[in-house]
C-alpha cells in the first residue's frame, strides 16, 4: 500500500456510510456494522457530529480505508477501536494506521493509558497489537454489540 496517498480527516456522514457497507467474511463477520438505519436508531457515535473529532479516518481519494475511534473514559484512560476496510485486512496494513493514530492520541491525551479490547480468537489482531507494543492485561466475557457473550482480551499500550 502506498501510504503517500493517504490523508486523514475527522468522521463525516459520508464516511460512516462507507464503513456501514464494509462486509467481513467468516468469523470476522462479527465486525460487520449494522445498517445505517439501525445505527441511527441506536445512536451510534460514528453518526454523531459532536463526536466527529473522536475519529481519525484514513482515506485514499475519498475512499475510507481505515478509521480509529478514541473514547476518553474520564479516568486518564483512552479506549481505542480500529476498523480496517476488509480488502486491506491480513496484509500488515493495520500496523501503519495504529502507529499513526497512537501519535495523534499521545498529542491529544498526554499521559493517558491507551487501551483496546479484541476478541480472544482474533489472533491476527492480537499479534499485530503486540508487535506495536500493546500488552495483554486481562480478559473478560461480555456482551458484544449483537448481544452475544464473547471473550475479549484487554490490552494496554
Amino acid at each position: 500500500m502506498d501510504t503517500s496517498k493517504i490523508h486523514k480527516d475527522k468522521m463525516k456522514y459520508e464516511y460512516a456510510c462507507q464503513i456501514a457497507d464494509w462486509k467481513y467474511e467468516g468469523e470476522y463477520s462479527v465486525y460487520n456494522m449494522p445498517s445505517l438505519d439501525e445505527m441511527k436508531n441506536k445512536g451510534y457515535s460514528i453518526l454523531n457530529k459532536d463526536k466527529a473529532n473522536n475519529y481519525i479516518c484514513y482515506l485514499i481519494d475519498n475512499e475510507v480505508i481505515a478509521y480509529v475511534n478514541m473514547k476518553d473514559m474520564n479516568n486518564k484512560k483512552i479506549f481505542i477501536g480500529i476498523g480496517l476496510k476488509p480488502k486491506y485486512c491480513g496484509k500488515g496494513n493495520g500496523n501503519y494506521f495504529l502507529n499513526d493514530s497512537l501519535k495523534e492520541i499521545k498529542k491529544r491525551f498526554n499521559g493517558y493509558i491507551i487501551y483496546l479490547e479484541v476478541r480472544s480468537w482474533n489472533k491476527r489482531a492480537i499479534k499485530s497489537y503486540e508487535k506495536i507494543g500493546f500488552k495483554i492485561v486481562s480478559s473478560e466475557i461480555k456482551k458484544d454489540r449483537n448481544g452475544n457473550d464473547s471473550e475479549f482480551i484487554i490490552m494496554e499500550y
